[in-house]
């Protein structure tokens, strides 16, 4: 979820004034490290969670407009690819029984944006990558209908400059050449969101990263992309490739692709 832009080209007074922008946000956050200039007095915790549309026989179902209209509620959201929509869960605090009424709600609400979907014949699917999705149905309509989706495959394909090759191994390897972002729309899944105080927030991080390795492999949900069998969890290695800027030669220089982190933090330092 993000904000509607009004354009999709950028020259380089918009990036230099992008950057004096970020670099402001950055001296914000930092002021307010040094102020404790946090709203910190509970944990609190809300989620993402991206979903799939399918017609009658399971294959994706490009209506994200008519199923988020049928929906009308302000909580769901587009995504990326017209057969992904977005469930936004509002923050709520953690103690008591906060875990049984946050499932009750999501179920609520799925299930009542399940009927309307059903009314223009589409199904709302929670499954990492749709196996039954194939190039076929990237080859024309398959973006949202969102200013911002198309500045954003642009300005991805501005830095690269050509195609973003996909090369993934397995039981049976993947080689596929990607003329847009759009495999990126094939990776879902439910984000997370834990509210912390500045002084909490390294030992939490530190314990999510150790926690994500036996996480995924109690939640690897996505073996298939493309029909063919790949990785337990595929959607590392889609996501991974399909919005990576640099070109091969930057590539085999190692290090990680951009928005990539890794690592664990010793405290959070203004």
């Amino acid at each position: 979820m993000g904000e509607e832009v009004k354009r999709t080209t950028y020259d380089r007074a918009h990036r230099r004034e992008y950057r004096r922008k970020l670099q402001l946000c950055v001296d914000v956050v930092e002021t307010m490290l040094a102020q404790s200039g946090f709203d910190d007095d509970e944990a609190l915790t809300g989620m993402e969670i991206e979903c799939n549309l399918v017609d009658g026989d399971y294959q994706p179902a490009m209506s994200n407009r008519y199923v988020l209209d049928a929906i009308a509620d302000p909580a769901y959201q587009s995504e990326l690819g017209a057969f992904n929509i977005e469930f936004n869960v509002p923050p709520r605090p953690l103690p008591g029984d906060t875990g049984l009424q946050l499932e009750k709600e999501v179920r609520a609400s799925l299930n009542a944006a399940e009927q309307k979907a059903n009314s223009g014949g589409a199904h709302i699917v929670m499954i990492g990558i749709l196996p039954t999705l194939m190039p076929r149905h990237f080859a024309q309509d398959w973006m949202s209908e969102s200013t911002r989706y198309s500045a954003l495959n642009d300005s991805i394909f501005d830095a690269r400059g050509e195609d973003i090759p996909i090369n993934i191994s397995g039981p049976e390897p993947l080689s596929w050449r990607a003329a847009s972002i759009a495999p990126e729309s094939a990776c879902t899944s439910l984000q997370l969101h834990l509210q912390v105080s500045p002084d909490d927030f390294a030992p939490n991080w530190n314990a999510a990263q150790m926690l994500a390795g036996p996480q995924l492999a109690l939640g690897a949900n996505s073996p298939y992309f493309f029909g063919h069998q790949l990785w337990a969890e595929t959607r590392i290695e889609v996501f991974t490739q399909s919005t990576d800027t640099r070109p091969e030669e930057l590539k085999t220089q190692g290090g990680a692709p951009p928005g990539v982190v890794r690592g664990t933090v010793d405290h959070l330092d203004p």
